[in-house]
């Protein structure tokens, strides 16, 4: 749990027998989601009654294990508008404000120092990695809203990573963001260049091998995903990101852009898995979906979370 006092700083504590400072926080007893792990832990450590539906998750994290060697620590990470500590409970030994910001001391559990507190400071995407049909739909409205969405990215002076073709939904994202002055970096491979499908007046446009290495390279270079309208193959790249942000393998936000309710289908058969047990709550409220330019973009600079 990250909890804050008015001046900004992260509640930290020591546990009993242990030198480093941690988060409040533990695992989850059986049958406990992740949320009511975190709020039965917030309670019992530090005296604080948190409210389960103002938890805002941050991310998966992963990193080396504060207090055992050779083990690594797996945490999912919540944020809670500021609440006044009470006092240090249950096995905690000591309770100390850091300011994430400043130099971290030596005592600082891996997972603060090299994780958590740089994921708080990240405030700014420099690219989108953006995956869209390779078709413009039977709507006008689709293809012009992506290029809406764009140009708004390159007048905010976000590049556009994507997958390098010039037709379709694909094509009319890269157009609109290079005449708006945007930078726009195409992944295609050499069998679909071979094809001249490749855009041809891209700031970059990288051939490489294959499908996987497309996705490898695309994944890469992205700050963030947005999955635009598309068929199967935009589903295909969204779950794959989807899944390694909750495997902790990356650290970056992924975002439908539903365009006229596009995705909202998808986001009724989210909440069906979820419903089912077979999903995660904090799973799917990682999952960012908006509608308008400036709601995603502001989405996509808000989140925070990293990955070890």
């Amino acid at each position: 749990m990250v909890l804050r006092d008015d001046q900004g700083r992260v509640l930290t504590v020591r546990k009993r027998g242990t030198s480093r400072f941690m988060f409040p926080g533990g695992k989850p007893e059986h049958g406990e989601s992740f949320e009511q792990a975190a709020v039965r832990e917030a309670a019992e450590e530090v005296g604080v009654v948190l409210d389960p539906e103002q938890l805002v998750p941050l991310g998966t994290f992963a990193t080396a294990a504060a207090n055992e060697d050779g083990h690594r620590v797996q945490a999912w990470v919540f944020e809670h508008p500021r609440v006044r500590a009470g006092t240090a409970g249950a096995e905690i030994a000591e309770l100390r404000w850091q300011d994430p910001t400043l130099p971290y001391p030596d005592d600082l559990a891996p997972l603060l120092a090299e994780a958590v507190f740089p994921a708080l400071q990240r405030s700014t995407i420099g690219w989108v990695t953006v995956f869209a049909g390779s078709s413009a739909g039977v709507d006008p409205a689709y293809a012009i809203a992506v290029s809406e969405l764009a140009a708004h990215l390159a007048s905010a002076g976000i590049g556009v990573v994507y997958g390098g073709g010039g037709t379709g939904l694909m094509g009319a994202a890269a157009d609109a963001a290079l005449d708006h002055g945007g930078e726009v970096v195409g992944v295609i491979p050499r069998a679909l260049m071979d094809r001249e499908l490749g855009h041809p007046g891209l700031t970059r446009l990288e051939v490489v091998a294959d499908m996987h290495e497309r996705k490898r390279r695309m994944a890469a270079l992205g700050d963030a995903f947005v999955a635009l309208p598309g068929g199967i193959g935009t589903l295909e790249e969204l779950f794959e990101v989807w899944t390694w942000q909750q495997l902790g393998l990356h650290a970056k936000p992924v975002a439908l852009y539903d365009v006229g309710g596009f995705w909202q289908p998808l986001v009724a058969m989210v909440e069906h898995m979820v419903a089912a047990g077979f999903l995660g709550a904090s799973h799917r409220n990682l999952l960012i979906v908006r509608d308008t330019p400036d709601g995603l973009v502001e989405a996509l600079q808000a989140w925070r979370g990293t990955a070890g």
